[in-house]
């Protein structure tokens, strides 16, 4: 006799054992893969536009708390003004008794870019309208009012 449930005259072929088994196929991952990397596209898309222009709010910043605590050779520093912007123009426009008066509120509002060189930086300044933008130069941190 031979394999087991099978007769002499059967045309069936002989049962199949577990070692005869194809072994199943591993479930695709592709899918999973795509997803993840849209994922981090799309985070990573939203972080650089929120954050491309950090560097430049934080130069205006830097520079309105200056300003705020009263340390106005230090802002003129940081202004990093022309040879043609002297110190006493610079008190004009941002002493005590400058165009906003002694700094007390700023607020932030948005920045964008102008060209690859420089930022525009949006702020409010002791609560007044219309809000007042600063350009920052992307390489050195230099201000200066924007003719924009």
């Amino acid at each position: 006799m031979g394999v087991l449930g099978s007769t002499p005259f059967s045309r069936e072929e002989p049962a199949m054992t577990l070692l005869d088994a194809t072994p199943p196929k591993p479930p695709r991952k592709i899918g999973r893969y795509i997803l993840i990397a849209l994922i981090v596209i799309i985070v990573g898309g939203a972080g650089y536009v929120v954050f491309r222009n950090f560097p430049e709010e934080r130069a205006i910043s830097r520079f309105l708390t200056t300003l705020k605590q009263g340390n106005y050779r230090e802002a003129y520093q940081l202004w990093q003004p022309s040879s043609t912007y002297s110190y006493a123009d610079f008190l004009h426009d941002w002493g005590e008794r400058g165009d906003y008066g002694k700094i007390r509120t700023f607020k932030i509002l948005g920045s964008q870019s102008k060209g690859a060189e420089t930022v525009i930086v949006t702020v409010t300044i002791n609560d007044e309208e219309p809000p007042r933008d600063l350009l920052v130069d992307r390489k050195t941190k230099g201000l200066a009012f924007s003719p924009f």
